[in-house]
């Protein structure tokens, strides 16, 4: 019972109605996953039935206390609740801004926000949002971390198996805040400059295959060497560049115009 008393006392302080929703609920996830734990460890024998019975026994009081909690919030500040849903970042229901923990994320969110036109405003609101962590690290505020954990299928496809938002965003490693305040002070730079309509995907842009590395590989050879680029030249090194299991045939090859003319097969 001691970790009820302290979190009621913990969970009063909290001035903000939604914020201590936010914390609660979170609270109780944790918790629901705790109990999962500890009925497993039970069945297997890591505990006694006394231990079991005790934890399970102040397991239920927080759980029906969290829960008693929770229905008043919700209906006292519906309200609220509906109005914050409705400001939220698409796929959140808590978060004006998804949060982001590195380069990877970064990538991911970015693009969306860009074409929004709202990349400034939010890596303000990130930026704004950090705090100290531990040891080396960063982190976003509680009331941020409850929110982003809540709103945790937005994130699912880039979490990389670990099913916590809350977790990623405790540990943001220094180098990513320092490339979050540089990307800041560029759009500060960029201020008043006219934005161009974002760049649509090309479907028609070229990958090389690997015949075309082949032919690129050696005329950086050549050019290294000191040799001429002159087309007959190139071809006729192009075995001597081949990677393994690679060979090259010179030879008269059928056109789009059904007629043959000297082509290269690899």
């Amino acid at each position: 019972m001691k970790y009820l008393q302290e979190y009621k006392k913990f969970f009063s302080s909290i001035l903000d109605p939604l914020e201590r929703l936010d914390d609660l609920e979170v609270n109780l996830e944790d918790l629901d996953t705790h109990s999962t734990d500890h009925e497993a460890n039970y069945d297997i024998g890591q505990i006694s039935h006394e231990e079991y019975k005790l934890e399970a026994k102040e397991l239920n009081d927080f759980f029906n206390w969290g829960k008693k909690q929770i229905s008043i919030l919700q209906k006292e500040y519906a309200d609220q609740i509906k109005e914050r849903k409705k400001k939220a970042w698409p796929g959140h229901e808590h978060l004006p801004f998804p949060v982001v923990w590195n380069r990877k994320s970064y990538n991911k969110v970015e693009p969306e926000i860009k074409t929004a036109g709202r990349k400034s405003e939010w890596i303000d609101w990130l930026l704004q949002n950090l705090t100290e962590g531990d040891d080396e690290y960063w982190q976003y505020e509680d009331r941020v971390l409850n929110a982003a954990q809540l709103d945790i299928f937005y994130y699912i496809d880039f979490l990389e198996g670990l099913f916590s938002v809350s977790s990623s965003c405790s540990r943001i490693n220094n180098n990513f805040v320092v490339f979050l305040f540089n990307a800041q002070k560029v759009l500060e730079l960029k201020t008043g400059v006219t934005q161009r309509s974002p760049r649509p995907n090309n479907p028609y842009k070229r990958e090389f295959n690997e015949l075309d590395q082949l032919i690129l590989r050696t005329m950086k050879k050549r050019i290294e060497s000191g040799k001429r680029l002159t087309w007959n030249f190139v071809r006729n090194d192009l075995r001597l560049h081949t990677n393994e299991n690679q060979i090259v045939m010179i030879k008269d090859v059928s056109t789009k115009d059904d007629t043959m003319a000297p082509g290269i097969l690899l």
